[in-house]
């Protein structure tokens, strides 16, 4: 394969990567279609970048909330035809016409968006296959599990994943930490693994930490999954409660400069 034709190659998986996120950071689009972070990694996706923004198929805009105030890109009505013609719409709902630009995602990026598309790229790799749905996609009902219903003070709530992911065994339910959680968000989280925890098509639960303010989210889960013999909860419970520490629950903290996934203890 000559220059020209991996050139070509880069911008077309770019444009692919775009077709997933909606929008993208510099790092995020390096982490995905070069596989890194490092510095030749973000000189390749810049390069490819400026050849896609001086040919008019991406937008940009910096993002003020990102490291150094990274760049954020998304697709132009020129873009989304490049991408219809590989069979890669951007994501609509099922029943909608297909979006024919991603402006208006750019144009409300915001930092939940913007930490959930990190969380996917870490774990994303050049061949973007169908094993992960981005937070755009499982909003527009493309994932293999859009939301699930749960109980909480005698109230039906539906909880929907941040990132998905498939693996071997079923899906990891991926939740995004990018800010701190209330004491009532961690009791309404609980409540939704408690149901997680019997769901057959859910492998493992993935708590991401993106901010240093989200940090002690796996001891406070651990605390409210572990329970004295004395404790009064019902048995079930606690049996769903021990699944969840045990074999589903996991937490992660991600790098911000290298986009990579770091286990934490709990």
């Amino acid at each position: 394969m000559n220059k020209r034709e991996l050139g070509m190659q880069y911008r077309t998986l770019v444009l692919r990567a775009l077709s997933h996120l909606g929008y993208a950071t510099t790092r995020q689009v390096a982490k995905i279609v070069w596989r890194g972070c490092d510095e030749s990694s973000r000189k390749m996706a810049g390069r490819t970048l400026r050849w896609l923004l001086a040919h008019g198929y991406i937008v940009s805009r910096r993002n003020g909330d990102s490291i150094n105030g990274e760049m954020l890109v998304a697709v132009t009505k020129s873009g989304a035809r490049w991408l219809a013609e590989l069979d890669e719409p951007l994501p609509h709902k099922d029943g909608e016409e297909a979006k024919t630009h991603a402006r208006d995602w750019l144009r409300h990026a915001h930092s939940h968006r913007t930490a959930c598309n990190s969380v996917y790229a870490a774990r994303v790799g050049l061949s973007l296959d169908r094993c992960a749905w981005s937070e755009l996609e499982i909003r527009a009902g493309l994932s293999p599990l859009d939301f699930i219903a749960y109980r909480y003070n005698e109230q039906t709530l539906h909880k929907i994943p941040d990132v998905l992911f498939e693996c071997p065994d079923g899906l990891i339910w991926v939740e995004v930490e990018n800010s701190p959680r209330s004491e009532k968000d961690v009791a309404k989280a609980v409540a939704s693994m408690r149901r997680m925890a019997i769901d057959r098509r859910i492998a493992e639960i993935h708590f991401v930490i993106t901010t240093p303010g989200a940090k002690t989210i796996g001891q406070r889960l651990r605390k409210a999954l572990t329970h004295a013999p004395d404790s009064g909860w019902p048995r079930q419970v606690k049996e769903w409660d021990a699944v969840l520490l045990t074999k589903k629950v996991k937490v992660f903290a991600l790098d911000s400069g290298t986009l990579e996934l770091m286990p934490v203890k709990f």
